[in-house]
């Protein structure tokens, strides 16, 4: 696969125009067009499509984009570590909870980002039944999940802590009255769940089966923050890291229902065994086991 036409794949992809694209490349217009249709008859599929005078990028164009990025990132930093030289540009791909995002990762890119400027991140959510596929095709460079375990022989995870959940609902629901509490009583209530939040999501789901609960009704959320807002509104309740709603706890907007039982997932640093390690993510990886180190005794000793 010619790199030059992924590079006028990835320009008009982000620009979403032949012509533009065609002055950024210094190129006759009818070359880019040529090396797209080339491109497209390659890979034997369409990647874009005409919606009246605009163009779009069909599905399978959006996934082409991914690895568009990725193999000119690592032309780059081949380039750049042949010749000794840090590489001006480079591409990490990273999943991650929404949780991790917010709590954590801020720290670890404050000291990773003045070491490596020209390293672009792209940090999206996790998807767990997805993820060794990604990992294994080099579409995602490292994930984060909030779980125990991760099957797939060819995943190599790092433990990095554990992470305590709470169980947690508005002021003046029934079930912030009893003293103790578990799954049988979450029989007819409004469960809100995160949509991304990965691993403690599916096992809650599968102790709520267990003990054949049946909630009025469940309530899935991209956001941790709308689950948030709306359970500051009124509405249900929710198992979330403590982490996320330690503020909103404390200040009596959210409130604890007393569990039977300790919460409590692991966070795990998961990538392929079997891919190349560059130096960009091999730091990022040390630096991830550092900060979570750190983070995890700090938040540790001011838990309530």
């Amino acid at each position: 696969m010619d790199l030059q036409r992924l590079r006028t794949f990835r320009t008009v992809a982000t620009l979403m125009n032949f012509n533009q694209a065609a002055e950024v490349l210094n190129y006759a217009q009818s070359t880019v067009s040529a090396q797209i249709k080339t491109l497209e008859n390659e890979i034997g599929v369409d990647l874009f499509t005409r919606i009246g005078k605009s163009f779009r990028l069909t599905e399978a164009g959006a996934k082409m984009l991914l690895y568009a990025d990725k193999l000119l990132a690592i032309r780059d930093e081949a380039l750049a570590e042949i010749a000794g030289k840090n590489p001006a540009s480079s591409l990490l791909t990273l999943r991650m909870p929404q949780t991790i995002a917010t709590y954590y990762l801020p720290s670890i890119l404050r000291e990773y980002q003045p070491r490596f400027p020209g390293v672009r991140l792209d940090i999206t959510s996790c998807a767990v039944h997805s993820l060794e596929n990604e990992l294994r095709i080099g579409t995602v460079d490292l994930a984060f999940l909030l779980a125990d375990t991760i099957s797939g022989k060819n995943l190599e995870a790092v433990f990095l802590g554990s992470e305590p959940l709470a169980m947690v609902t508005y002021p003046g629901h029934p079930l912030t009255a009893c003293e103790r509490s578990d799954f049988k009583d979450l029989q007819g209530q409004v469960i809100l769940l995160p949509k991304n939040d990965c691993g403690y999501r599916m096992e809650f789901e599968q102790a709520m089966a267990a003990e054949r609960v049946t909630p009025t009704t469940v309530m899935e959320m991209n956001s941790i923050e709308a689950i948030k807002q709306t359970i500051m509104a009124g509405i249900g309740i929710t198992v979330i890291p403590e982490i996320a709603v330690r503020t909103e706890i404390r200040d009596g907007r959210i409130v604890r229902v007393t569990w039977a039982d300790d919460l409590e997932t692991g966070i795990l640093m998961i990538r392929h065994k079997d891919k190349w390690c560059s130096p960009a993510l091999e730091t990022f990886m040390k630096m991830a086991i550092d900060s979570f180190t750190a983070q995890y005794q700090t938040f540790k000793k001011n838990a309530p």
